[in-house]
């Protein structure tokens, strides 16, 4: 049951896939509506295929590479969702992001048969906590990711993408959800340093994953800084959009899978 939700959710997010590019070459703003409903029809057949693995090895999405994974493309799913509920005029960004979705699915499912039992100290309020953060600032981070290439595709050619707002407006959007990402990535941080003072007796120890986060956190900071303080818009902070969505990606995909530290000791499949 479980392979056959994983795979149901993956086809759906294909699908979407498809429709938004299918959309976005001809124009078509109910193709891409079309995209959004199989996306929002995957969320449900991903939510018991976690569900069930869940229940089946005892612990949250975080043992092994496909929990980690998999359980972000639903949360990036889930987030693009909820925004362009809120952000109608974001819908058609989804072409940025259900690519996305459906290679984190592809690449969660090289290691679906891989399943571990956790240390008692992952059995943490606070690791719920660092964990759920953790994923919702990566969701975030794309989609802001995904508005800055809309605004340089619209900047360049207004009539492109017809259904999305103009550039100035995705500016917006790519500075707000950027200020997300960042808002998140703290409280990551924080929820993180006080599960590290219950399980190994301190708040801080220079790990390379601390260190990676906290790299990126001030690298948020700065472009932030950019944006508040020196009102850069436009081009230059669609840029450096793009450079904090490479610290963010380098520090929960690259840092956290591939560089050996006390953090993923645990993880398997990795």
């Amino acid at each position: 049951m479980q392979t056959v939700t994983f795979w149901g959710a993956t086809t759906l997010y294909a699908l979407a896939t498809a429709f938004f590019f299918v959309g976005m070459v001809f124009g078509k703003k109910r193709t891409s509506d079309w995209g959004r409903y199989a996306a929002f029809a995957g969320l449900f057949p991903h939510a018991v295929a976690i569900g069930l693995r869940w229940a089946e090895v005892g612990h949250g999405p975080y043992s092994s590479r496909y929990e980690v994974i998999s359980s972000n493309a639903f949360v990036l799913v889930a987030i693009y969702l909820i925004a362009t509920q809120a952000y109608r005029q974001l819908r058609a960004v989804g072409v940025f992001v259900m690519p996305v979705a459906f290679l984190l699915m592809g690449w969660a499912v090289s290691a679906f048969g891989v399943k571990n039992e956790v240390p008692i100290i992952f059995k943490s309020y606070w690791l719920f906590l660092h964990i759920g953060f953790a994923k919702a600032f990566g969701a975030s981070l794309i989609v802001a990711a995904g508005s800055a290439a809309a605004y340089l595709i619209k900047r360049r050619d207004p009539e492109r993408l017809k259904s999305l707002p103009e550039a100035e407006r995705l500016d917006l959007y790519t500075y707000q959800f950027l200020l997300i990402s960042f808002l998140f990535l703290g409280v990551m941080i924080v929820a993180g340093s006080l599960w590290a003072h219950q399980s190994w007796g301190r708040y801080w120890g220079w790990d390379p994953i601390e260190t990676s986060a906290l790299a990126t956190w001030i690298a948020f900071g700065v472009v932030l800084h950019f944006r508040v303080l020196h009102r850069w818009s436009g081009k230059r902070m669609a840029w450096l959009t793009f450079v904090a969505f490479g610290f963010g990606m380098a520090t929960l995909y690259v840092v956290t899978l591939v560089v050996p530290t006390i953090h993923n000791s645990y993880l398997v499949g990795k």
